[in-house]
């Protein structure tokens, strides 16, 4: 049979030699490698698979023609290559030195293009892999050699599709002793390489304001020198400013001591920070400091900033907001202005030239290709445990990036040293750097401890970690100790055990405004009913809140407090990190020493107070003789509340509390598996995992973990009977569902992703035992997982969501 090598297509008005010489040289420019280098070559070489290009044909109606796919085949065309050219084949054998493991990834890379990482144990499925073997029976002749030598200039000794014995073993992952020696090495740069094939893959197959458009490179100097003259700004209006009070003056010589540490320890090759400052000390502008500094020294360094909550991501968004133009803020609830824009215009004007910015904007939140990205926890860490297509499009823009993790205390304990760990050696590797911030920092280090497995022992993966542990860069015990940053007593009630009226008479006692932080949503709730009387300015928060009404309520009491007027809020710990309120009197009930900590930075939080604010410990016992605190922290967190009893002593001031919680990190760092962990209910150990090269499993690692309390549901509220934003979202999803050209369905899609945003501020998730027992809903199909509540006087403004199963809510 005579093939026509010039007709082959990758995609309907793409040549397949420009779409596979353009995928491989755009990876490349994200990871310089020979795995990256093959895996471009081979990933998409498969579609000469005549039932592929027939899906191409203008006429094409989705009709069954025989096998059509070409990813498998792609990596079947690998195998064969090796099979002639792993003895003759001089710059392969150069490039990967014998390394079967290196040949074992780039198969992966080429096989799973557009799907995921697989665990390595099995590389390739069976069930394709039958198809795929049935297929070559009839097409062992396919050009495939013909193209690599003639369409894609490499040169090799020819090969045909046939089955070998000797290939076939490369299916199954055989070195495992050999990947442990090097498993992170060897994860990190899977991942990566993968990474930049699918982003070089996604970027080529765009049209042309996509493919050589890298917004973070055309912006990057843009960014960095407003960045730069915005600080400079800052710090002269700070210096000029009349009436500083010493609280200013000490946040100003925090950042001039950081920046001159880490500005020695950057020039001596330190990739990884440790900045531990006082509530209140100005961490934000600090970091940002930090991180200018970085980009001063080194170069091109774009920055990422990162927090746990998206309360806090939106209070960063306001600081950044103020020192530069261009940001992009990227979470489930965060808006792209320019997307915003645009869409509304391609509202009047569909036809319009707006529609490639609107896919170049989409894209460059897909992928981070921005000089100065703000998000979550979740988007960050997650990133680094996975495995999926859609998430690690943003990998290769982590490269060379400065990492602002800020409120690190609120990662899960048995994780602090694993990701410091994993931040280190994925720094070093991929030239980028982290600070670490909190105001209470977990100790970094560890003990080596012989009864652990040798596939779960943190030395065996991090080597080196010890050595390279996170540097603090300021020295922080003075600081503490300053009386503008004493500002609260921590008092033990007495009786330390109270009931829900003893609490409630100890508020009503105070004759200043009060914060009561609670563990529980019923707890809350009760406790509002009961204080919720007459002449009291009292408000709940908790997450049966939608987000815009605890914004709204925050607002509201932040107004009161700088009124001077008496207001009680009763809320759960969503108030506890980085909300900028501040209280004179705060209750918080039985927790571990991180939350009291986190939670009393709400008290005397500005120093307005002559002498210290009272921070109120007890120990919330119901009249079932239950405790919200051993409901929530359970199993090991016991141990946590043991130690708030044993160590918070009544009297105890701010200042005193650097000591207390050195002990309690270092009793984490003592008595905890770094990397034990729950993934989808089952206890793993992810060093363990990242040792057997599990890509699949680990990559469904989710950040916020919480164990099972009940089945849970998401319901929309709507704000009145008429209002159309879930129907709205369900149109558009429909829309692209029907759309059958590129364009159409990609702005619809962008517009649904849009509308998605404004269903998640109307959106709270509830738990139940009891399935039965839990809203009626309007919608008879559950789109998005997402729930429209029937009844909307189940929800109000003052008490959030009111249902019977809010009794068995947790935080």
């Amino acid at each position: 049979m005579v093939f026509d090598l010039n007709s082959y297509k990758s995609h309907p008005d793409k040549k397949l030699e420009v779409h596979i010489e353009g995928v491989t040289r755009k990876a490349l420019k994200r990871h310089n490698s020979p795995i990256v280098k093959w895996a471009g070559l081979f990933h998409d070489l498969g579609k000469i698979n005549p039932n592929f290009q027939r899906k191409l044909e203008p006429e094409y109606k989705g009709e069954y023609r025989g096998y059509d796919e070409h990813a498998y085949l792609s990596a079947w065309a690998w195998l064969c290559f090796l099979e002639k050219n792993m003895a003759k084949h001089n710059q392969l054998r150069k490039d990967f030195g014998g390394d079967v493991i290196k040949l074992q990834i780039v198969l992966t890379l080429i096989a799973k293009h557009h799907g995921n990482l697989p665990n390595f144990e099995r590389l390739l499925k069976e069930d394709p892999l039958d198809r795929l073997r049935k297929f070559i029976k009839t097409q062992s002749g396919l050009p495939l050699s013909r193209f690599l030598d003639e369409k894609l200039r490499t040169s090799h000794d020819s090969f045909l599709l046939v089955d070998s014995e000797r290939f076939e073993k490369l299916l199954t992952f055989t070195k495992k002793k050999e990947w442990q020696e090097k498993a992170l090495d060897y994860f990190l740069e899977t991942q990566f390489s993968f990474a930049s094939l699918i982003e070089g893959d996604k970027r080529d197959a765009g049209d042309k304001y996509i493919e050589d458009y890298y917004h973070l490179d055309s912006t990057y100097e843009i960014s960095k020198a407003e960045l730069s003259k915005s600080l400079n700004r800052t710090w002269q209006w700070l210096s000029d400013k009349k009436g500083k009070s010493e609280l200013d003056n000490l946040r100003t010589a925090i950042r001039i001591e950081a920046v001159a540490n880490i500005e020695k320890e950057v020039a001596e090759g330190k990739r990884i920070f440790t900045l531990t400052a006082p509530t209140g000390a100005g961490k934000t502008f600090t970091m940002l400091a930090l991180a200018a500094e970085i980009q001063r020294q080194k170069g091109q360094m774009s920055i990422l900033y990162a927090l746990p909550f998206l309360s806090i991501t939106e209070q960063v968004e306001g600081i950044v907001k103020g020192l530069l133009d261009d940001y992009l803020p990227v979470s489930s609830k965060s808006k792209n202005q320019r997307v915003e824009d645009l869409i509304e215009k391609l509202d009047t004007n569909p036809e319009s030239e707006d529609f490639k910015e609107l896919l170049k904007q989409d894209f460059i939140q897909q992928t981070f290709d921005h000089p100065f990205i703000i998000t979550t926890f979740v988007q960050f860490f997650e990133t680094l445990m996975s495995n999926r297509n859609s998430a690690l499009l943003k990998m290769p823009n982590f490269s060379r990036r400065v990492f602002l993790l800020d409120e690190i205390q609120a990662l899960p304990p048995r994780l602090y040293i694993f990701f410091a760990a994993w931040l280190e050696t994925f720094c070093k590797k991929w030239d980028s750097y982290a600070i670490l911030s909190t105001a209470t920092m977990p100790k970094m280090d560890f003990e080596i401890k012989s009864h652990i497995e040798e596939r779960k022992k943190p030395e065996k993966l991090f080597k080196g970690y010890l050595e390279n542990k996170p540097s603090e860069i300021l020295g922080y015990e003075k600081f503490f100790s300053a009386p503008p940053f004493n500002r609260y007593q921590i008092h033990l009630t007495n009786p330390f055990e109270l009931s829900m009226e003893e609490l409630v008479e100890a508020v009503k006692k105070q004759e200043h405004s009060c914060l009561i932080i609670l563990n529980t949503i019923r707890d809350s709730r009760d406790l509002f009913e009961k204080l919720d009387i007459e002449g009291n300015l009292v408000y709940l928060l908790n997450t049966h809140f939608i987000p815009v009404d605890r914004r709204r309520k925050i607002e509201l009491i932040k107004s009161h407090l700088e009124a001077n007027e008496k207001v009680i809020l009763v809320s759960t710990q969503l108030i506890e990190a980085g909300v900028d309120i501040d209280f004179p009197v705060v209750f918080r009930d039985l927790c571990p020493l991180p939350s009291l900590i986190q939670s009393a930075g709400r008290c005397n939080r500005n120093k307005k107070l002559p002498g210290f604010g009272q921070v109120w410990f007890f120990h919330l016992i119901k009249e079932n003789g239950k405790s919200g605190a051993t409901a929530v922290y359970r199993d090991e967190a016991k141990l946590f509340l043991d130690f708030s009893q044993k160590y918070i002593h009544d009297g105890v001031e701010e200042k005193d509390l650097l000591k207390v919680q050195d002990q309690f990190f270092r009793y984490i760092a003592d008595n905890l598996m770094i990397g034990d962990y729950e993934i989808q209910n089952e206890k793993v150990n992810l060093i363990e995992l990242v040792n057997n090269a599990a890509f699949e499993t680990l990559g469904r690692f989710k950040l916020i973990n919480e164990k099972v309390f009940g089945f849970e549901f998401q319901y929309f509220i709507p704000e009145n009977e008429t209002d159309v934003t879930y129907d709205k979202a369900v149109e558009l999803l429909e829309k692209v569902m029907m759309s059958k050209d590129f364009q159409s369905k990609k702005q619809w899609q962008i517009q649904l992703n849009r509308q998605l945003k404004k269903v998640g501020e109307r959106t709270i998730t509830i738990r139940a035992f009891d399935k039965d027992n839990v809203p009626i809903h309007t919608n008879e199909k559950e789109y998005f997982d997402i729930r429209v509540l029937a009844d909307l006087s189940l929800y109000n403004f003052e008490r959030g969501f009111l249902h019977d199963t809010v009794k068995n809510a947790f935080l």
